[in-house]
């Protein structure tokens, strides 16, 4: 027997998903949304434009498996929910009414309402992050909300009264990522170093996510404001991954010559308000990392905007740390960049090259790849001594991106 749900895209019924009987996922867009953006349009994903016909394979698979979590986080929540493993509609069913961006799952024909904000006492708060990734919710509430990404996270909703508890397709506003407890963590304060590198993105002069350092019980957390929530609206955000079809655990670009960041750009800009600026911007982005040494920059780690109109922008930064420069083993920059894939042997030029394979003119290419990196040396030197990670860490970064100018001629 085929299983339905309705799929809603800022509050409007998109599509109609179907798990058939060999447990295959089929799309259906519905005329409504067809009226509205228009045959060929990208409104939920580049990876799915609209069409009248069944939308069927890979593509829609791997959309709807990013919007889950994965490893631990994700097996847990398959456990509560009697989900069979690898089951993506089926915890979409349990935990699809509050997703990445505008995107909502009901198995009803009508649209959740605003859903309902439990208050939690400071102890229950604590109990949640503490123990992640078991989610020991309070009494009578269940997990509702779905966010991808291996890491221990909780999704909750700051009030001006405190926390709560999202339930029933409820907006929440932060997600916490709690530190690490195994011991076989390989880098045990890598939640430290996030809020360093998003602090220092910002005073870089990019759009990087507002974050802070929290103490649970006894567990620090990392507390990030989503971007895609602001004043009570859900704005809609796509990972790279569904952008281009792929699935999570190719999240790591490693084939020579895919060129995935070409890929990207030349799907992402033609459906972009201002194309160039796009490529400016992920060229703002993909060489702040390069200059951190971030060793965990794959297609997870960058999204875009999908407005109301289809239109595309590149999101902010997240998901940042100078992973490679705490953990040499973590030397893989997540993309290949003019077909190098190694951070210790990025340069500069790689950058331009790469910009220019995605149309920048070289001279554009070259001064964001000068502008970004003279502003991230200036900002670790206007932050001085990092409070939250090693001075060492700050003093790396310092010499590394010293180093990217000075190879730049």
């Amino acid at each position: 027997m085929t299983a339905t749900l309705r799929v809603w895209l800022h509050g409007q019924h998109l599509a109609d998903l179907h798990q058939l009987n060999n447990r295959t996922l089929r799309l259906r867009y519905t005329e409504e949304a067809l009226g509205r953006w228009g045959i060929g349009s990208r409104p939920l994903s580049l990876s799915l434009p609209l069409t009248p016909k069944r939308v069927q394979g890979d593509a829609l698979e791997r959309f709807c498996d990013n919007l889950l979590p994965e490893g631990a986080v994700r097996a847990v929540l398959e456990r509560e929910n009697g989900v069979r493993p690898g089951d993506a509609f089926g915890l979409l069913t349990h935990i699809g009414r509050e997703c990445a961006g505008a995107i909502q799952f009901t198995a009803e024909d009508t649209p959740l309402g605003e859903g309902g904000l439990v208050p939690l006492s400071a102890g229950d708060v604590d109990t949640l992050v503490r123990d992640l990734p078991t989610h020991h919710v309070p009494d009578g509430l269940a997990v509702s909300a779905s966010l991808g990404g291996v890491q221990d996270k909780v999704l909750l909703t700051r009030t001006p009264d405190g926390w709560a508890w999202p339930s029933d397709g409820a907006i929440s506003t932060h997600l916490v990522k709690p530190q690490p407890v195994s011991p076989q963590v390989p880098i045990p304060e890598i939640v430290r170093y996030e809020h360093w590198a998003l602090r220092l993105a910002r005073a870089s002069g990019l759009r990087a996510a507002h974050a802070e350092l929290a103490w649970f019980d006894g567990r620090q957390a990392l507390v990030v404001e989503r971007f895609d929530r602001v004043d009570g609206r859900r704005l809609h955000q796509e990972d790279v991954t569904q952008s281009l079809g792929l699935a999570a655990r190719d999240k790591y670009e490693s084939a020579v010559g895919e060129r995935r960041l070409s890929t990207f750009a030349a799907l992402a800009a033609p459906e972009a308000v201002d194309p160039a600026g796009l490529l400016v911007d992920l060229l703002r982005q993909v060489t702040f990392n390069t200059a951190i040494g971030n060793g965990d920059a794959h297609s997870k780690n960058y999204s875009i905007h999908i407005g109301e109109g289809a239109t595309v922008s590149m999101s902010p930064l997240y998901d940042v740390a100078p992973v490679f420069l705490v953990a040499a083993t973590y030397r893989h920059a997540g993309h290949a960049v003019d077909e190098q894939v190694y951070l210790p042997y990025l340069t500069a030029a790689h950058l331009v090259s790469e910009a220019v394979h995605w149309g920048l003119g070289r001279q554009a290419a070259e001064e964001v790849v000068a502008s970004t990196l003279q502003s991230t040396l200036a900002a670790v030197e206007d932050l001085g001594e990092p409070d939250d990670v090693p001075v060492a860490v700050g003093a790396a970064v310092h010499a590394r991106v010293r180093g990217l100018l000075a190879r730049a001629g």
